[in-house]
């Protein structure tokens, strides 16, 4: 009878052991992480916001024990104005070796290796959509749709967000001090009801959350603000683990 028990018990743990996906081989963080690590270093070089640090803060609502910080920044000058635009954000951005950490397991997640084929070509991607910049709350300019054009787009959550009240939106894409300082203080209940699609800093959809078994967030076509409280604990389970599941999800659907 004992023979049997043991017989059971071994092939319990062969089972539960077979289902985990293995952890990336030591020797990569001997040979291979440290250049990973000068690749995520130059991604967050061009991390644009990060100039003028006012404060840091662990109270933000939602994010309190997060040591947020807060940016004033300029863009570049605008194609129209010719002149800059001010910026004021709080950022929440990792690390280096955090970053590193992130890009190698996704790529472990969704293709079980951590060939530089795939880590620099996530790192690439994270670098064109967010330069690995997740913004807590404020103003965002991007000029992603004309060069040099400087259009500011209010985040919460990691989330573009659309602001509820029309007199505290730029009709000229310029954001007043005013503006500036409300965008820091939103709570959801100053939003349209429908946010943006993608999470910082991969740019993850919701569909992208779906696939791997999430609760109902809503779609592209059905965008609810659910997906701002999801992105919200996804990143900050993410801050304190190696894993960041924003970036896997991303990964295990379009990486190749």
């Amino acid at each position: 009878m004992r023979n049997i028990s043991v017989l059971l018990l071994a092939a319990t743990f062969s089972l539960s052991a077979s289902a985990q996906t293995p952890k990336i081989p030591d020797a990569y963080f001997r040979d291979g992480f440290d250049a990973l690590v000068q690749k995520a270093k130059i991604v967050l070089s061009h991390a644009y916001m990060v100039q003028q640090l006012v404060f840091e803060t662990d109270t933000i609502p939602g994010w309190e024990g997060f040591s947020v910080k807060l940016y004033e920044y300029q863009t570049g000058n605008d194609l129209y104005t010719g002149r800059p635009k001010k910026g004021k954000v709080y950022l929440l951005n990792p690390s280096p070796e955090k970053l590193a950490m992130w890009v190698a397991n996704a790529c472990w997640n969704a293709k079980h290796s951590v060939d530089t084929v795939y880590t620099y070509k996530l790192l690439k991607w994270i670098d064109g959509q967010s330069n690995a910049q997740f913004p807590v709350k404020g103003v965002v300019y991007e000029d992603q749709y004309t060069k040099d054009f400087q259009e500011p787009y209010a985040f919460k959550d990691g989330v573009t967000v659309y602001i509820k009240d029309s007199t505290m939106w730029p009709k000229d894409k310029t954001c007043t001090p005013e503006q500036l300082d409300f965008y820091l203080r939103i709570t959801n209940a100053d939003l349209k009801p429908q946010t943006g699609q993608y999470a910082r800093i991969s740019s993850t959809t919701r569909e992208d959350y779906k696939a791997s078994g999430g609760e109902d967030a809503g779609s592209k076509d059905d965008r609810k603000q659910k997906w701002l409280e999801v992105v919200r604990e996804l990143y900050k389970k993410a801050w304190h683990s190696d894993h960041n599941e924003l970036i896997e999800m991303w990964a295990k659907r379009h990486l190749e």
